[in-house]
């Protein structure tokens, strides 16, 4: 009997330990909601997204909000934040000012080549914690005809039928010339995309944005949404969240010039090379993502 209210004792402690992290952001010069923006612990694999209105809400250990947060959102510069300065607050973030190039028109004939198509089976790889997965598309002979952006293919796993509906975005960024990471946004337009139940793929038009290719290249990337529409399950298998989100992408086996090591992904606040990358069997598989360049 001691033992069993000793056991009820503990669960009670650590049940009144657990918070309801929540708050919200904004931009600092208009007020207005900061729409999917990802939270990520940097200790732990802890992470949220905002919302349409620019709320976040999860529960959490009351210990977490003495660890520091990493916020990423498109135009907006990295913050780094203890959690307890966000918590039940609104934080203002200033947006990065955007510089636009000169757009000069020119008379052509149409030429296209399509980067990393996907003509294997697609698998789904789950992976706990990942905010974002970028692959890498080098600026190389191929691409000589074609020096713009056109579209961007995504497949998807077979497991998104376990909803109606899922949503993520698309960024693209350059190549940082040090690190081989991926660095800098040039798509400043925030592009979440949403598929419907049994979707494999969606294709998405970017020509409008007269995006050209980089000289070393680029990285589409994924961007997971951590929201409420995403939720399709609890997580039992990992206390650091408690439910899986959708969409799953999926991956293709390629040959060596369209896999390039090009499997990254960004956890815990930085980006690194995938670990999938160092299992043997994994090697020959790269995100199914295909991008297709125009002149």
């Amino acid at each position: 009997m001691k033992k069993l209210i000793f056991l009820l004792f503990i669960s009670s402690q650590v049940f009144a330990q657990k918070v309801n992290f929540k708050g919200k952001l904004a931009d600092k010069e208009t007020k207005e909601p900061i729409v999917y923006a990802n939270i990520s612990f940097l200790d732990s694999n802890k992470g949220i997204s905002t919302t349409e209105e620019g709320l976040f809400s999860m529960n959490l250990q009351e210990r977490y909000l003495n660890s520091k947060v990493h916020i990423s959102c498109l135009n907006y510069k990295d913050t780094v934040v203890l959690a307890k300065d966000i918590y039940q607050k609104t934080l203002y973030l200033k947006p990065i000012a955007e510089v636009l190039g000169e757009i000069i028109l020119t008379k052509r004939i149409e030429k296209s080549i399509v980067l990393g198509e996907v003509k294997n089976k697609v698998q789904g790889v789950h992976t706990s914690g990942m905010r974002m997965l970028a692959k890498y598309f080098p600026n190389d002979k191929r691409a000589n005809c074609c020096a713009y952006l056109e579209k961007i293919e995504i497949h998807f796993s077979e497991k998104n039928n376990q909803r109606k509906k899922a949503k993520f975005r698309i960024r693209i960024l350059k190549k940082d010339k040090k690190t081989g990471l991926p660095k800098e946004d040039i798509l400043n337009v925030n592009l979440p995309i949403e598929i419907k139940e049994g979707q494999k793929t969606t294709i998405i038009d970017i020509s409008n944005y007269n995006l050209e290719m980089p000289e070393n290249g680029v990285f589409i990337v994924f961007e997971k949404l951590f929201i409420p529409f995403n939720e399709y399950g609890e997580n039992d298998l990992d206390t650091e969240n408690e439910f899986f989100y959708t969409p799953i992408i999926g991956y293709s086996k390629y040959s060596k010039k369209d896999r390039n090591d090009n499997m990254y992904h960004f956890v815990k606040g930085k980006w690194r090379l995938s670990p999938l990358s160092k299992i043997k069997m994994m090697r020959k598989y790269a995100p199914a993502i295909s991008l297709k360049l125009t002149n």
